[in-house]
């Protein structure tokens, strides 16, 4: 009897045995499956992910390329403008210079022309003067004239 319990006992330990393997077995293959979809999930949102990146990079690069050929696009414009401006200001720069030489030579001029005035006037007071040193001489000659006749 023991012999049999004993026997029916090492049985049901090793169907036990086979069961727990069975089920762990089972287990784990339940457990691959689920780590295998799973891994495939991740794999696709991955692929997803880097997709959407290399689209988000290339929408990116061809904003960046815009803005680099706006940005260049300015730059040659504003020195363009510089250009002209400095172009625009070294003319007036000649234009004032010119005209202030020729205001220089215009104040010598009139100058020149107020010291003739002046020294054509003073001629004149001395030519006036004589004039009447002159007359006062002939009318004082004409009154001993006069005088002695």
């Amino acid at each position: 009897k023991q012999w049999y319990q004993r026997r029916v006992r090492g049985a049901l330990a090793r169907e036990n045995e086979s069961r727990l393997e069975k089920l762990e077995k089972h287990v784990l293959y339940e457990d691959v499956v689920k780590a295998g979809a799973r891994e495939r999930d991740l794999y696709r949102t991955m692929r997803s992910l880097e997709s959407e990146t290399r689209k988000q990079e290339q929408v990116w690069n061809h904003k960046k390329q815009q803005l680099d050929n706006e940005t260049s696009k300015a730059k040659k414009q504003a020195l363009e403008q510089i250009r002209v401006i400095d172009s625009q200001k070294t003319e007036m720069e000649q234009t004032v210079a010119r005209e202030e030489a020729l205001l220089r030579q215009l104040v010598v001029q009139r100058d020149n022309a107020l010291t003739e005035y002046r020294q054509h006037q003073a001629s004149l007071k001395d030519t006036i003067q004589l004039f009447q040193t002159l007359s006062s001489e002939q009318e004082r000659k004409t009154k001993l004239a006069e005088a002695f006749s």
